[in-house]
């Protein structure tokens, strides 16, 4: 007879005829399974291991337990044993693995491990497995008893707790978290609803009641946040979620749930918001100041212009010479000055505008800017292409000022010798640049694209060029402000857009501006 066989069939009856704790494993809440020591074959296995997965229990006799396992989990099986060694005593806390059902299914499992005599010899000849079916549905945050304990230290560390409340009995359970957030002492046993009810502050007190009251009439899970005031008078703010269990009849019997301290983080909030609202106050009073400050400057830079003209028409004979030359720059500085300060009122109009939203065909829009910009375009004999562009909600004179400063740019540094060439096209955003730009993925944009073939730019430059009074080149070259992509970049603000370029010297600008579709 083969041994293997008859060893199974011994200890099968053994079992079967034996004392309470073998008739228990036979038939009790648990599934029970052994295992021989050298070839880890199934020597028994109970009706639950049936039940769970599928195998005939005669079917599972002489299967490899192995066998049962995701490849991936047989190493971590067989270090498990191997800390057993040959000590009967010594049982392994669980470890989730996921074993294949007689469909070929995987299901999670936790499981014990033991060392077992089983043939009566006093000494380990195999391993005896008790296991419990996974029912979360979420897959643990934990795989073995070790993970298990180090992750409930980081929970209880971070600020959370459990809590438990048996309805009919009104008694509630509260881990050890749940006694630090809201500083009672641990000794502390008698805890019912009214004594934990008593903690939340009184302005929350009937929004939490009421919510609770909602939960259990509509079975459904609560997510909230209130204040509570501790044992040592202490204000924090508390998130909770929190669940009903029902009996089999459908009623109420059991709320549990989760807290956490979220005082901290509220804080950090709070004091960000306040700083973005100074910062955002402290920005609108440096556009009001500029704003103000070019409007003012307006009038005596007039003066300038009007009287040094009037001196150079009057008194050119006089100044001839060096007078001239002096009276000459003067006025060019003005002039620079004028174009400065008329940049500025542009850019600080940009954000003061009351122009509402609304639908702006960005195609209409480049046929206005090449109409504005004809005689210019004939000067320089531009080219330019554009096919089916989008139409978006924007201010319409904002969309105009934008396009005008882009082509007006690259007409302006055009290489020597060639005329420019400018294409405007457009196409959906994809969902890599989406995430990329770190815009909202509620929302559909637009990428549009302005490519020149003038002289570019080094790549290093590419966010510098968007600052203020930024310039790459000197103002005898190419004349201008050193605001108009600033004013640009500020209009895509505004439109809760984002513009940005791209380009190696010699080999033309691209620019790209992403707009939503709807603001």
């Amino acid at each position: 007879m083969d041994i293997t066989r008859h060893n199974t069939i011994t200890y099968t009856e053994r079992n079967m005829e034996g004392t309470l704790a073998e008739r228990i494993a036979m038939g009790g809440p648990g599934i029970t399974m052994v295992i021989g020591a050298e070839d880890h074959n199934i020597l028994f296995a109970n009706k639950l291991f049936s039940t769970h997965l599928g195998y005939d229990v005669a079917e599972a006799r002489g299967m490899n337990f192995f066998d049962l396992l995701d490849p991936y989990e047989c190493d971590r099986l067989y270090r498990q044993l191997a800390a057993i060694g040959g000590d009967l005593q010594l049982t392994q806390d669980f470890v989730v693995y996921r074993l294949r059902t007689s469909s070929g299914e995987m299901k999670p499992f936790y499981v014990y491990v033991s060392g077992a005599d089983v043939y009566g010899t006093g000494t380990l000849s195999g391993y005896q497995f008790f296991m419990i079916p996974d029912r979360n549905g979420w897959n643990m945050p934990y795989t073995s008893a070790d993970t298990k304990a180090l992750f409930l230290r980081h929970f209880e560390a971070e600020g959370y707790g459990t809590f438990e409340w048996i309805m009919d009995v009104d008694k509630v359970f509260w881990s050890s978290g749940v006694y630090r957030i809201y500083e009672v002492d641990p000794d502390v046993r008698d805890i019912t609803h009214n004594f934990v009810r008593r903690f939340v502050h009184p302005q929350d007190r009937e929004r939490v009641i009421g919510v609770t009251r909602d939960a259990m009439g509509e079975y459904k899970d609560v997510d909230i946040e209130f204040r509570i005031i501790t044992a040592r008078n202490t204000i924090k703010i508390i998130h909770s979620l929190g669940r009903i269990i029902k009996d089999s009849d459908g009623k109420p019997v059991k709320y549990i749930g989760s807290v956490r301290d979220v005082s901290g983080q509220r804080a950090i909030e709070e004091h960000l918001k306040s700083k973005m609202e100074e910062l955002r106050r402290s920005n609108s009073e440096l556009e009001d100041f500029a704003y103000a400050a070019s409007h003012d400057l307006q009038e005596p830079l007039r003066k300038i212009t009007t009287f040094g003209d009037r001196l150079l028409e009057k008194y050119k004979d006089v100044l001839a010479g060096e007078g001239e030359m002096y009276l000459s720059r003067m006025n060019a500085s003005a002039e620079n000055m004028r174009l400065l300060i008329n940049g500025l009122l542009d850019f600080s109009r940009i954000t003061q505008t009351q122009a509402p939203f609304a639908q702006v065909s960005l195609s209409l829009v480049i046929k206005q800017v090449m109409t504005d910009l004809e005689l210019k375009i004939e000067e320089t004999g531009t080219v330019i292409e554009f096919g089916v562009l989008p139409v978006v909600d924007a201010v319409a004179t904002h969309m105009k000022q934008l396009f005008t400063n882009l082509i007006s740019n690259a007409m302006k540094f055009q290489k020597p010798g060639v005329p420019p060439v400018i294409r405007i096209s457009s196409q959906p955003l994809d969902e890599d640049e989406l995430q990329l730009q770190g815009l909202p993925a509620r929302k559909n944009y637009h990428k549009v694209t302005v490519v020149d073939n003038g002289i570019g730019f080094e790549a290093q430059y590419a966010n510098r060029i968007f600052q203020v009074f930024q310039r790459l080149h000197g103002k005898s070259e190419y004349p201008g402000s050193g605001v108009g992509l600033a004013i640009c970049k500020k209009i895509m603000e505004h439109h809760k857009g984002v513009i940005y370029a791209e380009s190696s010297k010699g080999t033309g600008a691209r620019f790209i501006i992403i707009i939503p579709d709807r603001q």
